[in-house]
């Protein structure tokens, strides 16, 4: 086959854009760099300085790039919904691509469509999004999940919400893990944890966020909490709140000056790939208690780092806790109080996570992930070829 990935959303900014999805893609190109198999690629993708920034090379795989800056959405919008259909005709596409939840609107009928969905917090959380997101998940997402001939979600309760809240038949909807590096496997020396200690002025511990800032990821309410845990039991870790400015911030950094804490929490920005795997192996715990999740990366990256991770008990986040993980309801800042310090206390739990870390990385595989996706392509081609051939008897028939 031929199969077209529309890979616009694949960023190496130093922002929130390269952030999930953006790694979820370039996971994606990288492992079937390694493994194409008998299939031909060709890679639509934002801008020719992208593609010499990518590793994941390969004969079968032909990456086009687009001329439009990755700072104009209104560019990227247009040019998948007009110009990509008229691309996927001239090359003959057999199967396009959609990582990141949308689809030409004008598929060309011959070829057969597969979009990831990541998440319907649009539709879970709207008031959490700002309006103009919401117009465009309403108007592109919904209608390219309805029109795919396969869906992949990227957990077991992302699937149950494009069956129950969009109506797309369960036999069309297929859960794909999304993938952790295999560097987060790797255990650095003792000396090199503390060395990156004291560089960032953490020699007492620290506990840990890493994400995107914005309102869905609950951090008002984890500040809330380590306020609480400090009062309490007296700890000396810091909080780390790690990770670009999303949209609607401001009341982070406002919470964290009403509660007096400004010596306290560190905000360390925007994380380098190079540098998660320290952030996280360094932390005491790592906290990510957010209100709605189409996966939760960190939790599972947190995890194959062998430390303790406490998060919420909502929506896929116990399937990336992988039954390692502390889920407690979101909302509880006495639960999550207790949590935390259990967690940086209980060496129990410590030792379960750092024994649990290599079956964590291995559940989540780059491997695995891939094989399965090729899966859905090839699955999605033998669809649309019965579903043409029966539209062309019944035409016949008329």
């Amino acid at each position: 086959m031929h199969i077209g990935i529309n890979a616009q959303l694949l960023s190496f900014s130093q922002n929130y854009r390269n952030g999930g999805v953006s790694r979820y893609i370039r996971f994606l190109l990288k492992e079937l760099a390694n493994r194409p198999g008998a299939h031909e690629y060709t890679v639509f993708v934002n801008g020719r300085e992208v593609v010499e920034k990518l590793s994941a090379q390969h004969p079968q795989l032909t990456y086009v790039p687009a001329p439009w800056s990755e700072s104009q959405p209104a560019a990227r919008i247009a040019w998948e919904q007009l110009t990509l259909p008229a691309l996927i005709r001239q090359r003959h596409i057999d199967v396009l691509h959609s990582p990141v939840n949308v689809l030409p609107i004008l598929l060309p009928q011959h070829c057969a469509g597969v979009v990831t969905l990541h998440d319907l917090a649009f539709l879970r959380f709207p008031d959490i999004l700002t309006r103009s997101k919401r117009l465009y998940h309403r108007a592109f997402t919904i209608r390219s999940i309805r029109r795919a001939t396969m869906v992949i979600t990227v957990s077991d309760s992302t699937r149950q919400d494009a069956i129950e809240l969009v109506g797309v038949p369960g036999e069309q909807v297929q859960t794909v893990y999304p993938c952790i590096d295999a560097r987060f496997s790797n255990v650095p020396k003792d000396e090199e944890l503390q060395s990156f200690r004291e560089k960032h002025d953490l020699t007492s511990g620290y506990i840990l966020y890493l994400g995107t800032l914005e309102p869905r990821k609950n951090i008002t309410t984890l500040i809330e909490a380590y306020a609480q845990v400090r009062k309490t039991h007296a700890i000396g870790e810091k909080l780390v709140l790690a990770g670009g400015k999303g949209w609607l911030y401001d009341a982070i950094f406002e919470r964290v000056q009403q509660l007096g804490l400004t010596s306290e929490v560190l905000f360390a920005g925007y994380v380098e790939d190079s540098e998660q795997a320290l952030w996280y192996r360094a932390a005491s715990v790592f906290v990510y208690p957010s209100l709605y999740e189409g996966f939760g990366v960190p939790v599972a990256e947190a995890l194959a780092c062998g430390t303790p991770v406490v998060t919420s008990n909502v929506s896929s986040l116990p399937e990336a806790g992988a039954d390692v993980a502390i889920c407690i309801d979101p909302h509880d800042v006495e639960v999550m109080t207790a949590s935390i310090h259990t967690a940086l206390t209980d060496q129990t739990i410590r030792q379960k996570c750092s024994t649990m870390a290599p079956v964590v990385a291995q559940r989540f595989s780059a491997q695995r992930m891939v094989e399965q996706t090729v899966k859905v392509y090839e699955q999605a081609a033998t669809l649309h070829t019965t579903a043409q051939r029966r539209s062309q008897r019944v035409s016949f028939v008329r």
